[in-house]
């Protein structure tokens, strides 16, 4: 039963750090959407605070989450 959990954690990890990737692309895309109906060259401004709003969102749901699993590994853990 160890090998699955591992297998499942080690999944579960991965997954997160494709979620803050997917998350700071697609804020970035929707800054820049709601910044070019203004015109001129605001979409770029849009689309740097929509990447730095979608990174910070996201490295804080996945701090969350890691330190939920780190919590989780020290209370298996027998000494």
């Amino acid at each position: 039963m160890g090998g699955f959990r591992k297998f499942i954690i080690k999944t579960a990890e991965i997954m997160m750090i494709l979620i803050v990737v997917l998350m700071t692309i697609s804020f970035a895309v929707s800054g820049a959407g709601s910044a070019a109906t203004m015109g001129g060259a605001y979409w770029i401004l849009g689309l740097v605070l929509g990447a730095v709003g979608g990174f910070l969102f996201s490295a804080v749901l996945a701090a969350y989450f890691f330190l939920l699993l780190e919590v989780a590994e020290n209370t298996r853990r027998i000494p």
